[in-house]
């Protein structure tokens, strides 16, 4: 499978700026010189070198850091070429000498790259130095850069242009079919710049204390189009471009939690921050906001991935919900192609405009092989529905949510048993696995045998499950009360068969149907979305609950992939046996929905505490799988994680939404709570809470006996808060529903 092209390979030590398609990779100096470092837009390297000398030698490194998450700031330091002279008399030398010559670079990321170059003598007397850098484009694939071979290439022309105004330099790529160039400019300063041997040379004086500053810019050249970078000089906290402007919107409308722990404070805020940096717009405005799936290596759309972020953060940011929707209902399959596993009203997996996408050796220009991305698509649309009450936006996805339910029940179940199962259509060019789980020894036998396909995998019934379900409801509130009923039906009739059919007498679910309908009775992780989408029976809940929490499967920081008594655990395997923050957030949401609520405080304090031990209180794509105890302190991570990641990043808010047990029912312009927080998360505030165009501010904390209450702090628009049980909570009987209605009408 090509998304996980040799992920085996550890990234090495490096820095990372990136907007949009674009991103900028550099070694812990700030400099591009081996590896995967490279400037690239749409995963293409349109700057494989760029190497600082002074006077033929590499300045000494100070530092180099992130500023923003589009933009680094890097310092270096040269001894003045005057000598002892330069220093105080009456011996010279010393640190006015050694360190006199002060570089601070400014990089800025997005639609291109702008740097900015800044100069400084702190020596008493005026100097000369000679700067060059390094050039070179090599219009590698990301993934050919990972993996340190190619499988296209073609030679690369250099041009440098004389003239008036700042002076360019062109690397032109020569392949037939790719039309990239990348276009440095570079400013006159003291005389013109020089290009020669590869590098670019300025002949600079500097006197003492006097700055001297001046930018250079690259400008892509991708497919034939010229893209400008959006930045320009000293933009670190930049408010001034229709991005950053499109960001602040994006954040105003994110609900504030404040709360006295630190850890929740940080992780929460974090993970805003990470879903605000990650829009990629695609040329359709700004306010249509998608994000990508994570950085470095999913800097593109991904249908299921970037399905899952939204509606986990949906309670956080209905318009990152509604941008993806609109995105997503473009890319629906037209036509049925089985090199591409495409059908009519199939939901893509991946777009993307890389080199080997552009030319035909990945299937990924537009790839369908995945069967989460449907029932999520159709479950993001009524979450919306919920979220905001927006009909006229239902109305125009009408069209589009018709094919997904034809798709699912012409394509997803292919020999009309009434389950999902998946097999890919293009071969070996195809992804094998296409449930939540897509690495191609995901799904396996308890003895470690591949399971062949078709498989019916356990999360993806869930999925559709809860995907008819909700878009029934919506076509009620449409007025399509027939074809609502319908589908609501059809729900839980499978519902009815799933219980039967995927229940083993251990006591949990299977983790699939093999091809002759047999259960696969692994012990694995995708039982627990099935919690999260209410398809599992009342009385089975807990007895599933109870395994995934089992030792086997809880590493005391979340769940595992893979339960580490089988033989072929890894915990630093990609799906056999690490932990995905994603897939924890959900099974969590799932424990809630049960009312378990003392599981969904000890998933939750794992995963919070994971935060605090990695870096910039960022949890990554995944984390290792080894028990949280004596010899193991730190969990690990995944070799070549992303982080940040989309949907790791909602999983935070997802277990915020979790511990308050908020849903949104804004056509009724309600929202039910039924909070319980946690001993060692005893207060905290939600402010401005969007019930449609309604708002609510809650403040809950825990008191002496463990109970948690809440009072109303501000609301706009009227909107009625109501304290009721989830509908599948396994003691909530009709008098506790009945009193707890009576309790939330009372003042607060």
């Amino acid at each position: 499978m090509f998304k996980d092209v040799n992920r085996f390979k550890m990234f090495p030590e490096v820095l990372i700026a990136y907007q949009g398609h674009s991103l900028l990779i550099t070694g812990v100096h700030g400099q591009i010189r081996q590896g995967i470092e490279g400037f690239y837009h749409h995963q293409t390297r349109f700057l494989q070198h760029m190497d600082l000398e002074v006077d033929g030698m590499h300045p000494a490194f100070v530092s180099a850091n992130p500023v923003d998450p589009y933009s680094y700031i890097s310092y270096f330091l040269v001894p003045t070429p005057a000598g002892p002279r330069a220093g105080p008399p009456p011996d010279g030398g010393g640190e006015i000498v050694d360190k006199a010559i002060e570089i601070q670079l400014n990089g800025f990321v997005g639609n291109g790259l702008h740097v900015d170059v800044h100069l400084t003598n702190h020596a008493l007397i005026p100097t000369e130095i000679t700067l060059r850098w390094g050039l070179g484009a090599d219009f590698a694939d990301l993934s050919e850069a990972i993996e340190g071979r190619r499988s296209q290439d073609a030679p690369v022309s250099p041009t440098w242009h004389d003239g008036d105004g700042p002076r360019e330099l062109s690397f032109r790529y020569l392949h037939p079919d790719l039309a990239h160039e990348a276009l440095l400019r570079f400013p006159v300063i003291q005389g013109s710049p020089t290009w020669k041997d590869g590098k670019i040379c300025y002949r600079l004086r500097l006197d003492p204390q006097v700055p001297l500053r001046f930018c250079m810019s690259l400008h892509p050249i991708f497919c034939g189009e010229r893209h400008d970078p959006i930045y320009d000089c000293d933009s670190f906290r930049s408010k001034d471009t229709e991005w950053d402007r499109s960001r602040d919107t994006w954040q105003r409308e994110i609900p504030r939690l404040l709360t006295p722990s630190a850890m929740v404070q940080d992780a929460w805020d974090r993970a805003i921050s990470d879903l605000g940096s990650l829009p990629l717009f695609d040329g359709r405005g700004p306010q249509v906001f998608t994000p990508a799936a994570g950085i470095p290596l999913y800097q593109a759309l991904f249908g299921r991935d970037t399905l899952t972020t939204v509606w986990q953060a949906g309670l956080v940011s209905p318009l990152m919900m509604r941008g993806t929707l609109e995105t997503l209902a473009i890319w629906l399959g037209k036509k049925k192609d089985d090199r591409h596993d495409e059908q009519p009203g199939r939901v893509i997996h991946q777009h993307q405009l890389s080199p080997l996408a552009l030319l035909g050796k990945t299937p990924f220009l537009r790839y369908y092989g995945d069967y989460a991305g449907p029932g999520l698509f159709l479950i993001g649309l009524g979450w919306y529905f919920m979220l905001t009450g927006d009909r006229d936006f239902l109305r125009s996805m009408k069209e589009p949510a018709l094919r997904v339910l034809d798709w699912m029940d012409r394509e997803g179940d292919r020999d009309g048993d009434g389950f999902y199962e998946y097999e890919t259509r293009a071969g070996d060019w195809g992804t094998k696995n296409q449930g939540w789980k897509d690495s191609p020894q995901s799904v396996l036998y308890p003895d470690g045998a591949c399971v062949p396909n078709p498989i019916a995998s356990v999360e993806i019934q869930g999925y559709y499950f809860v995907a008819k379900q909700l878009i029934g409801q919506t076509f009620l509130a449409l007025g399509e009360v027939a074809r609502g009923i319908d589908l609501i039906r059809q729900a839980e009739d499978l519902k009815h068969r799933f219980n039967q059919a995927f229940w083993l007498e251990e006591g949990y679910l299977a983790m699939a149907l093999d091809p002759e309908k047999r259960p696969v009775a692994t012990v694995a992780s995708n039982m627990g979305h099935c919690l999260a989408c209410g398809i599992v029976d009342q009385d089975k809940a807990a007895s599933v609950a109870g395994r995934l929490m089992a030792p086997d499967m809880f590493s005391g920081w979340g769940i595992r992939t893979l339960s580490s008594l089988h033989p072929a655990y890894n915990p630093f395997a990609y799906h056999l046996g690490s932990v995905w923050p994603s897939e924890n957030g959900s099974i969590a949401f799932g424990f809630k929905r049960y009312g378990l609520d003392g599981l969904v405080h000890d998933l939750a304090r794992g995963l919070f505490d994971a935060t605090a031990i990695f870096a910039e209180n960022r949890l990554p794509e995944a984390i290792g799988g080894h028990p949280r105890d004596r010899l193991h302190p730190h969990p690990g991570i995944y070799p070549q994680s992303n982080a940040p990641q989309a949907w790791s990043s909602s999983a935070v808010t997802l277990l915020i939404q979790a511990f308050l047990g908020i849903r949104v029912y804004a056509p009724l312009n309600a929202v039910l709570i039924d909070p319980d927080l946690p001993e060692w998360l005893p207060e905290l505030k939600l402010a401005e809470i969007a019930i449609g165009n309604s708002r609510v501010s809650l403040h809950f904390w825990r008191d002496s006996s463990g109970e948690t209450d809440y009072r109303i702090l501000e609301s706009r628009g009227n909107p009625h808060v109501l304290r009721q049980p989830p509908s599948n909570h396994l003691s909530a009987g009709f008098f506790n529903r009945l009193g707890d209605l009576v309790e939330s009408l009372l003042p607060h």
